[in-house]
């Protein structure tokens, strides 16, 4: 009987690889992952140099990886075996309390003392002073959240190390931990803040830019998705999650700003990114060098903006008070000391993820004449 059963289980076995194995050759491969966000490693072309090298191997790995037939409910039953086990983590996604999708917070490349030296030399440098405002992740608007036994004080050192660091004559620090764990002020789905995350920030933002905030009912609320899968349900297979909804905060004439991205007109919303996987890209299309913002008034003062993708929410909120120029410096590359200089900017705004903040590899344009 023992032996019988070992033979089903091999001839099961064979054939469930042999048909794995066939698919593989049979089904075109996808150039990109919808759930995801990301390309796929296509089949990699073969030279004496790669094999050599040992990037043949991890190519073919790599494809084989994001070519598996069938991956995404693949995905999706590893992240569920796992919390059947009890294991709340699956693809650095925590599997909170209450369905939130908590981006695990580890930063292994620590930055930040490096890359607050440039900000506070470029503020200098320009002689004025820079506000500099790290944004929670996720991970600490969600403590509340995280399984019982997660550490989240190992979670905390970074934001020790920001406010300890208090050598900085040409910064203003602004901690928006407190006011951001209002409820509702961060995606249950996603790394980003809301849009009442953003007006949140944009309120804290007018005592030291020095502007008077609009209160929340000068602004039309309207959802345009109840269906947005953020970066944390693509990435953990979590995909049984609730969907979040993203809402607008509208205000008159603000379709009529002139919006200019990379030296091409767009608007200050992009709807038809709703339509895609990155609906958080419905705020100003996505990523760019450059984008300026201005409503036709002449006399209003100019901010400039270090952003990264959470600048583009509360770029509507700060238009209202401003002429807006949002820089990234991932792609960014001239002097923005110059930047300064010619186009007469009266304040400066560094509006980015403290993740972000304490790795990148980039701030240092800043310091460049």
């Amino acid at each position: 009987m023992k032996n019988i059963f070992d033979k089903c289980l091999v001839i099961v076995s064979s054939a469930i690889i042999a048909t794995l194995a066939l698919l593989i050759i049979i089904i075109p491969d996808k150039k990109i992952s919808q759930k995801e966000n990301r390309a796929l490693q296509q089949a990699p072309i073969f030279t004496l140099e790669k094999l050599k090298s040992g990037e043949f191997t991890e190519q073919i790995s790599r494809y084989l990886t994001d070519q598996f037939p069938l991956r995404d409910g693949f995905v999706s039953l590893k992240a569920y075996s796992e919390l059947a086990l009890l294991k709340r983590e699956n693809n650095g996604i925590i599997y909170g309390k209450d369905g939130v999708l908590i981006p695990r917070g580890d930063i292994t490349d620590d930055r930040l003392e490096e890359n607050l030296n440039c900000i506070n030399n470029f503020a200098n440098a320009i002689g004025k002073a820079v506000v500099v405002t790290p944004l929670p992740r996720t991970i600490d608007v969600y403590s509340a959240n995280l399984p019982n036994a997660y550490p989240y004080e190992n979670e905390t050192k970074i934001w020790d190390k920001f406010f300890r660091k208090d050598d900085m004559s040409g910064i203003i620090k602004l901690d928006l931990r407190d006011a951001l764990e209002t409820s509702g002020s961060y995606y249950k789905t996603d790394h980003h803040y809301t849009t009442k995350g953003a007006y949140i920030t944009y309120c804290a933002l007018g005592k030291e830019l020095g502007f008077k905030p609009k209160s929340e009912d000068y602004f039309k609320i309207e959802a345009v998705t109840k269906e947005f899968c953020g970066t944390a349900m693509r990435s953990s297979g979590f995909y049984l999650a609730p969907k979040d909804t993203i809402k607008l905060y509208r205000y008159e004439n603000d379709n009529e700003y002139s919006v200019i991205a990379d030296g091409k007109q767009i608007g200050m919303y992009n709807f038809e990114k709703l339509e895609t996987v990155d609906k958080y890209a419905v705020f100003l299309g996505g990523n760019h060098a450059r984008v300026d913002i201005t409503n036709g008034h002449s006399g209003r003062e100019k901010l400039l903006i270090i952003r990264d993708s959470f600048s583009d929410s509360i770029a509507p909120f700060l238009a209202i008070h401003y002429d807006l120029t949002l820089i990234d410096l991932r792609y960014y590359t001239d002097s923005v000391k110059q930047l300064v200089e010619t186009e007469d900017i009266d304040k400066v705004l560094v509006l980015q993820n403290i993740s972000e903040l304490s790795t990148a590899k980039n701030i240092s344009i800043l310091q460049m004449p």
